[in-house]
């Protein structure tokens, strides 16, 4: 499935804040690795199936618009975001999720408990000390912080 990059101004069948080219010159810049662009753009996509789960600040601009942004009522760092913009803060939680996929630390991917022994005889098992759990990625709550609605928060942000 080829890439729709939403603009802000409510794209059609759009199902991207960023194309494969914004992602490569992003990673580039900071000495990443990546696949070629077939396995980029499905990277993508997955990476905005987790962006689109997200809660965030503000409405959607139109009711029936096909990804979560442009929105309205949303200030970043006390000013307001216009409806027709896709924040900068938004792109960079797309390429940090990207990035996390190709890292295998997907968003969407389960994790299994690693077991560290096991034992028969009256069964035994012990797990690896957090095991289970997705790793913690700074730089991706760093971009979201922002625009993501807190979960005690109701309404409008």
């Amino acid at each position: 499935m080829a890439l729709i990059i939403e603009d802000g101004t409510i794209v059609a069948n759009a199902n991207s804040y960023v194309s494969a080219d914004d992602f490569v010159t992003w990673a580039d810049a900071r000495g990443f690795t990546y696949p070629s662009y077939p396995q980029i753009e499905q990277t993508i996509l997955r990476a905005m199936d987790y962006i689109e789960s997200l809660v965030f600040v503000g409405d959607k601009h139109e009711e029936t618009q096909p990804l979560q942004w442009p929105r309205d009522y949303v200030f970043i760092d006390g000013y307001s975001i216009e409806s027709d913009q896709i924040p900068a803060e938004l792109k960079v939680a797309v390429y940090e999720a990207i990035k996390l996929h190709i890292d295998g630390d997907s968003k969407l991917t389960p994790s299994d408990r690693e077991t560290v022994s096991e034992k028969i005889g009256d069964i035994s098992v012990t797990y690896k000390s957090g095991s289970g759990m997705k790793r913690q990625t700074p730089a991706m709550s760093n971009a979201l912080r922002k625009i993501i609605r807190s979960q005690n928060e109701v309404g409008r942000a």
